[in-house]
């Protein structure tokens, strides 16, 4: 192993010197030989990136949400993917929505905008401020 004489970069006055290791990978590798994996290990199903990725489950949408109702009769929106979770819990699953948007609902749904200022229910939207012509 071949280590630089003079330090590479000096962290401070009191710690140690920090020395660049001119070693190649092929040096590294053949210091610290690896027996290959017996056959049993290279058996093993799925043995590719694409196999143990790819299955039988499709993708749970990360907009999906599901209206959940607690045994005491509350009820609140859980991500579709946190259902199982609920339902082992004595929860109970109702209708299934899309909300890409999750605060611009909850916006909607107290009367606010999603700025966060108040609106009456019959208000027209928010138009482009006026310009003065000065």
């Amino acid at each position: 192993m071949t280590v630089s004489e003079h330090p590479i970069v000096d962290p401070s006055p009191t710690a140690a010197p920090i020395h660049l290791d001119m070693t190649s990978l092929d040096e590294v590798l053949a210091a610290f030989p690896a027996p290959a994996s017996d056959e049993e290990t290279l058996a093993l199903k799925p043995n590719t990136a694409a196999e143990a990725t790819s299955g039988p489950d499709e993708q749970v949408s990360p907009t999906a949400y599901v209206e959940m109702t607690k045994p005491n009769g509350g009820k609140f929106l859980a991500p579709l993917a946190n259902v199982e979770h609920y339902e082992s819990k004595g929860y109970t699953a109702g209708a299934e929505q899309d909300i890409p948007d999750l605060p611009a609902y909850w916006a909607e749904k107290a009367g606010t905008s999603a700025s966060g200022t108040t609106q009456p229910a019959d208000a027209p939207e928010p138009g482009p401020e006026p310009t003065n012509p000065a």
